[in-house]
């Protein structure tokens, strides 16, 4: 891919790009490119609010990966749902691959593409795609072939209004908007079929697995989270613990003999359901995290080796716990530099100081 990435520079730095500062037209047909992955998605929903509220009468379409094709799949806002394949969804694939893309996108008809990726590829795709409006992220000169951009500062900014940007960019409101998903009335009904009309408190120990990145010093000790599962446990909550599939031992011990280990047994969609009515949720830095924050939970957010100013809960009703250590925050250009130091950083937070954040965001819940 990175390979991909120069090609497409060095032949963008030899094109005219006649199409630049353009007059905005309203838009007929949108593509939104924002293809990977499950939080970096549920983070760019306010954005498709904001176009949305400002044109309701346009036609929203996502091009998304089959990995985060879950945080949309129920969206009112969207009229349909495109597959990216492995084509930029986290992946390998090919120059033949990439212009089968753009060539299926060309028979769409778009008029706008917004481009919510730093990537040049991703630009290219939209201009080999014959999208005449390409709205999108200008990060130290990759927005090359967009129509119109938003400039990436070389200060940490939260992705969430980064991507809101493009939308003022082009004079777009974006008050008011924030990260979204919906739950189905099957969901709903599945959570209420296992937990009755109780509203829990979830934790979610796991994470730090994409696709095209594994960076377990994202997870906070399993032993901490059982400590702070048996107090709320002793308090009088109903505790659940979620997961993917590979996380049932790890719910198991983090469960233990007070809470319910649930990992592994739901669908994204019922996360979600499980999300909308939990009193609190705890967890890592993970895309479950930002999907608890979409559905309107108090979160205690747990990071370490990421940045919470880029990163953080996109929401007033959260606590972010996170310690500098030295090296951290570990990111470059969206991988983990090798220098990291592994777990120091996350576990540096204390049980106690979860505990606390949990108190305050569960008497604020009440009030």
């Amino acid at each position: 891919m990175h390979k991909m990435v120069e090609i497409a520079l060095r032949v963008a730095s030899t094109v005219r790009r006649p199409w630049q500062n353009r007059a905005f037209r309203s838009p007929r047909r949108v593509l939104i490119i924002k293809p990977c992955c499950v939080g970096d998605v549920l983070l760019a929903t306010p954005t498709l609010a904001a176009f949305h509220r400002m044109f309701p009468n346009a036609r929203f379409e996502w091009l998304v990966s089959a990995h985060a094709r879950p945080m949309l799949a129920n969206n009112p806002r969207l009229h349909a749902l495109v597959a990216s394949g492995n084509v930029l969804g986290g992946g390998t694939y090919t120059w033949r691959e990439f212009l089968a893309l753009a060539q299926h996108l060309r028979h769409q008809q778009y008029d706008t593409a917004i481009v919510l990726e730093r990537s040049p590829l991703l630009g290219l795709l939209a201009w080999l795609a014959g999208i005449p409006q390409r709205i999108g992220l200008d990060s130290a000169g990759r927005g090359l072939f967009h129509t119109h951009t938003a400039p990436v500062p070389i200060h940490p900014r939260h992705e969430a209004e980064l991507y809101l940007d493009v939308a003022r960019a082009v004079g777009v409101p974006t008050d008011g908007v924030r990260t979204e998903f919906y739950p189905t009335e099957q969901a709903r009904h599945r959570i209420r079929s296992l937990l009755g009309e109780t509203h829990p408190i979830v934790i979610h120990p796991a994470g730090g697995e994409n696709p095209g990145m594994v960076l377990l010093s994202k997870r906070w000790p399993a032993a901490h989270f059982a400590t702070v599962a048996r107090h709320l446990a002793e308090e009088g909550h109903r505790v659940v613990v979620i997961g993917g599939p590979n996380d049932r031992t790890l719910a198991a011990e983090v469960a233990g003999s007070w809470a319910t280990p649930l990992a592994g047994e739901l669908s994204w969609d019922e996360t979600g359901a499980l999300l909308e009515r939990a009193a609190l949720f705890i967890g890592n830095d993970t895309g479950a995290m930002h999907l608890a924050a979409a559905c309107g939970a108090p979160v205690v957010a747990l990071f370490g080796p990421s940045d919470p100013t880029r990163y953080a809960p996109y929401t007033p009703h959260s606590r972010v716990l996170w310690h500098r250590v030295g090296c951290n925050p570990c990111f470059e250009h969206g991988r983990a530099r090798p220098d990291c130091c592994p777990n120091r950083a996350i576990e540096a937070i204390s049980v106690e100081e979860v505990l606390t954040a949990a108190t305050h965001l569960l008497n604020a819940h009440s009030a």
